[in-house]
């Protein structure tokens, strides 16, 4: 997927999003914070492994991201799949979180686990309501 520089600053520039799960018909937002791993299309998050999100994801994979920047004027949701993973799994991906975020006590533990998203499609829609569709 090509993703626009706009929205690659988007992705590395903000440190928060929300992100929607669903199981058995109930949507349920979280407010995460997330690194974009451009060589791989990837975000990644942390939660604790006994969170709703968590199981929401083991048993729903679907996910959706939403990031906005007020200052640009512009906002993206991220539709993709994503996989949970703890302990030493993903061990690279835990190191570049808790670098650009920070903030360990929602990234390192051992009731901590990682979310995967791949990013499989964007809709952009920017301050004079045009909307974009990439994938």
């Amino acid at each position: 997927m090509d993703i626009p520089k706009n929205i690659k600053d988007l992705l590395e520039n903000e440190r928060f999003c929300t992100m929607a799960t669903c199981f058995d018909n109930k949507p349920y937002l979280s407010l995460m914070n997330f690194t974009y791993v451009e060589a791989e299309n990837k975000v990644i998050l942390s939660s604790r492994i006994n969170s709703k999100k968590y199981s929401n994801i083991q048993k729903n994979k679907n996910i959706s991201l939403l990031i906005s920047s007020i200052s640009d004027g512009i906002s993206a949701t991220f539709l993709g799949t994503a996989v949970t993973m703890e302990d030493k799994e993903g061990k690279h991906y835990r190191e570049m979180h808790i670098e650009k975020n920070n903030m360990p006590q929602f990234i390192i533990g051992e009731n901590i686990g990682l979310i995967v998203f791949s990013i499989e499609e964007i809709i952009v829609s920017d301050k004079q309501d045009q909307v974009k569709y990439i994938n």
